[in-house]
């Protein structure tokens, strides 16, 4: 009995020990269960995230992405920003946040240009930090949309389990390859 005992508390403790944090209590795998729960149970740590100087983030539980009802990422948006961001806020927004990100020492992964030219921006992943740990990919970028003749903005601000992202990440670049390949160039 004393040895199912121990093998019940290494197997806990190894479990324990391997969920990955993407954003406070939000993990890696946490299922869209137990992910609402942490989020309503932790709303307010959720919908005022101040990063500094007046800049906040918010998180929507609408806006958490699973793979095999495992989390595995989610996105962000500037607090109060429902009805979009003029230009000038959405720049505010990638500079000040990407410098928040540097003085946590994450280290760049791909910055394309304009990624905080939100009138220009074109690129498919926008700005790609790592923590220093290698287990969350940070990706910035502005969108544009028009209403009527008003051209409104909005950042986002997406966090993903790093081995996630990564898979996916590698996946494109062998398909882009494989392309490359077959086009007799």
């Amino acid at each position: 009995m004393n040895k199912f005992l121990l093998f019940i508390g290494v197997v806990i403790l190894s479990t324990s020990l391997s969920a990955q944090s993407i954003f406070k209590g939000l993990e890696t795998g946490m299922s869209k269960k137990e992910a609402k729960a942490e989020f309503r149970a932790n709303k307010d740590d959720y919908i005022n995230i101040e990063i500094g100087n007046g800049f906040a983030y918010r998180i929507y539980q609408q806006n958490f992405g699973y793979v095999n009802d495992g989390l595995v990422s989610i996105l962000l948006t500037p607090k109060g920003s429902a009805l979009g961001q003029g230009y000038d806020e959405a720049a505010s927004y990638l500079d000040f946040s990407d410098a928040f990100f540097q003085k946590l020492n994450y280290e760049e992964f791909f910055r394309p240009e304009y990624w905080n030219a939100p009138q220009s921006f074109s690129s498919k992943y926008g700005l790609l930090l790592s923590n220093p740990d290698k287990t969350i990919m940070v990706q910035m970028y502005p969108t544009k949309y028009k209403s009527g003749r008003i051209t409104s903005y909005l950042v986002k601000l997406h966090l993903y389990n790093y081995n996630q992202f990564m898979e996916w990440y590698d996946k494109e670049h062998e398909a882009q390859e494989e392309i490359a390949e077959k086009s007799g160039f």
